[in-house]
Order: structure tokens, then C-alpha cells, then sequence
């Protein structure tokens, strides 16, 4: 009777194997004709027992730029080096910095030497943790080995020009972004990318052409929708702009910058308790991230509710200890409240991460900051 048994479970389960791998060359079959969500259907079929299925998954939820959910399905796949490479760039995606590194050093400890493809994501990774670091030399390194693993990229090439874009070299950082487009004409991070760049330099209406060139055959892309939105509410069209980050959040409802963009425009309209709603929906996506906090600590502020303008600025600062300006609105905030103790404390402290104000306000006070 125990041999019955132990036979009928062993049965089961290579029945249940078997059934997943049939979903999952369905699911193989249905990407090959691009039919994605079909394909998509079948890899959740076979997910439970069948780690290729999940790394599909995640590769169609990164194309969708379904970030967070891409990198749930790639976290779910042991001793991979290919998810633990496409994990690494979701975590620079959602601006997780240490847990970016530590994916593309796994990855490229488990990649085989001839796999360039991954290898060179896991080094792009490497390069933009370095970069967020402003250790540009490093960056670079990397970038140009991830080159060398696969010339063709066009990911890599943006890699290349983020990283000379945040060292001020912006002619070369366009050279970059143009150079992706060429190794693949609808890359959405080059579009993006070029139209950002348009917008620092204040050409919106080129940034609107090149994003729109991007959209033509990336029509559900929640970051192009996003970048024009941008534009158009730099141009001063706010409407507009709204539009756009509408559809950005029709598309990805996780899609925390555009959030804070309608927070933006809502503030500036001095709507600032509908502001104060988008800035709550950008903490509860990403608490981690600072920038949410601090507006809310802005159209506090505004309100004169200075008690929770501080508390935000406070959680901003503890996301982020190097923000100088937002000590120094801290400092500004309980001078307006009259107590010294903490004005002189915070003003002291955005004058050693180099806040110019907060050090002429030391100077003018008589206080030593070092």
C-alpha cells in the first residue's frame, strides 16, 4: 500500500510537470507570433512549478514597463542569471540602489562567458550604481565593458549616455542617446532620454517631435507618456499635460513620478489638498523614495501647517541625509515658530552639506558649522 502511494504521488507530479511544460511551449509559441497577453496566459499556467515560465513573465512585464511586477516574477527565480541581470535593471528602475548591485554581481557570477547579452545588462546595472554614486570613472568602466560584451545594445548606449549626461557632458550624452537609436530605432529609453534632454535645454517643441516619434510604435508606453507630459507642462500647457499623465496612470497605475506631476500642477493651480492627494499616492508606491515627501512638506508649508510641512521634510531628509535644501526649509520652518534650538541645529546642518543659504545664515549668526 506504501509503495501504491508513494507511486500515485510520484505519478502526480510528473503529471503536473508535464502539463506546465506544455503551457510553457505554448506560451513560447504565442510570444514568437507576438501575441504577448495569449502568451502571457499560458506562463501563469505553468508559473507554480516551472521557474522558465516566470523568468517570461517577467521579461513581458519589463517590456510593458510593469516594473514592480517584472521584478516580483524575476525575484522568484533561483540561480538565474538572466532574471538575476533583468532583476538588477528593475531595481535601477525603481531606484534601489544596493539591491541593483547586489542582482548584477550575481549575475555575472553565474552568466556564461559566451552569454554577452546578459553579462552586459548585469554590467549597465553596475555602471548606472556607480553613476548614482557620481563615481563617473567606474561608471564608464563599466558601461564600456558592457559594450564590449554586446555590441549591438541599444540599452547599453543609453547606459552611456545617462552617465555623460549626469557628468555635464551633455553633447556627448546626446551623441549616446542618438547612437541607441540607431542600433534600435524604437527604443523607448532613448526617446525618452532625447526628449529630457530637449526639455533641459528648453527646446520643447523638438522634445514633443522626438517623443512623439517614439509613441508611434510604442503607443502603451507609460514613460513616453510620461516625458510628454513633461513638455507640455514646461511649455505651460497644463492641460495638455494633465492628459498625458493621465495616460500614464491608465497604463501603469504604479507610475510614481506621474503622480507627482499632477501633484505639481495642482499645487502650482493652489488646489493643494488635491496635490497633497497624488503625494500620498506616490509615498504609498514607493515610501523609499524621498521626492514625494518633500513636496508634501512644500504645500504644507503653503497651507501654513507647519507642524506636517516638517514632518514631511523630516521623512524626506531620513530617506535622503544628503538633501541640504530641505534642512535648510526645516531650519526656516521653525524660525517662523520661533524656536532657535532647532532652526540653528538644521540651518547647521544644510551648511555642512553645503547649502549656500544655510551658510550665510551661520555667518550672519556668529554660528561655526564645521
Amino acid at each position: 500500500m506504501k509503495k501504491l502511494v508513494t507511486f500515485l504521488l510520484a505519478f502526480g507530479i510528473c503529471a503536473t510537470a508535464s502539463v506546465a511544460q506544455g503551457a510553457l511551449e505554448k506560451g513560447i509559441n504565442a510570444e514568437k507570433k507576438g501575441l504577448d497577453d495569449l502568451a502571457e496566459q499560458y506562463y501563469k499556467e505553468a508559473a507554480d512549478t516551472n521557474a522558465e515560465a516566470r523568468l517570461h513573465l517577467g521579461l513581458i512585464a519589463e517590456k510593458r514597463e510593469h516594473i514592480g511586477e517584472a521584478a516580483k516574477w524575476f525575484s522568484s527565480v533561483d540561480s538565474n542569471a538572466v532574471a538575476k541581470a533583468h532583476l538588477s535593471y528593475c531595481f535601477t528602475e525603481l531606484q534601489q540602489w544596493p539591491e541593483a548591485k547586489q542582482a548584477a554581481e550575481k549575475s555575472i557570477e553565474l552568466a556564461d562567458s559566451a552569454d554577452g547579452t546578459t553579462r552586459a545588462i548585469a554590467m549597465g546595472t553596475l555602471a548606472l550604481v556607480n553613476c548614482q554614486k557620481e563615481n563617473y570613472t567606474n561608471a564608464l568602466h563599466w558601461a564600456h565593458q558592457a559594450a564590449k560584451e554586446d555590441p549591438s545594445s541599444a540599452r547599453i548606449q543609453n547606459v552611456i549616455g545617462v552617465i555623460y549626461y549626469r557628468r555635464g557632458n551633455d553633447n556627448e550624452a546626446m551623441a549616446a542617446f542618438r547612437e541607441a537609436l540607431k542600433k534600435d530605432p524604437n527604443n523607448v529609453d532613448a526617446h525618452f532620454n532625447l526628449g529630457s534632454m530637449y526639455c533641459f535645454r528648453g527646446n520643447y517643441d523638438m522634445a514633443v517631435t522626438t517623443i512623439r516619434r517614439g509613441l508611434k510604435e510604442n503607443r502603451r508606453s507609460a514613460k513616453l507618456f510620461y516625458i510628454f507630459g513633461w513638455a507640455y507642462l514646461l511649455k505651460g500647457d497644463k492641460d495638455r499635460a494633465i492628459e498625458c499623465l493621465q495616460n500614464v496612470l491608465q497604463i501603469d497605475s504604479g507610475y510614481v513620478n506621474a503622480y507627482n506631476r499632477l501633484g505639481d500642477i495642482y499645487h502650482e493651480r493652489a488646489d493643494y489638498n488635491h496635490a497633497i492627494e497624488q503625494y500620498r499616492h506616490a509615498v504609498q508606491i514607493a515610501p523609499h523614495l524621498p521626492e514625494a515627501y518633500r513636496l508634501m512638506g512644500r504645500t504644507y508649508a503653503e497651507q501654513g501647517d507647519f507642524a506636517k510641512s516638517i514632518r514631511n521634510y523630516q521623512k524626506a531628509v531620513e530617506k535622503n541625509p544628503n538633501d541640504g535644501e530641505t534642512y535648510c526649509r526645516i531650519a526656516e520652518l521653525y524660525g517662523q515658530q520661533n524656536k532657535p534650538k532647532q532652526e540653528q541645529a538644521n540651518y547647521k546642518r544644510a551648511a555642512r552639506l553645503g547649502n549656500e543659504k544655510a551658510r550665510q545664515w551661520c555667518t550672519r549668526h556668529g554660528i561655526t558649522y564645521q
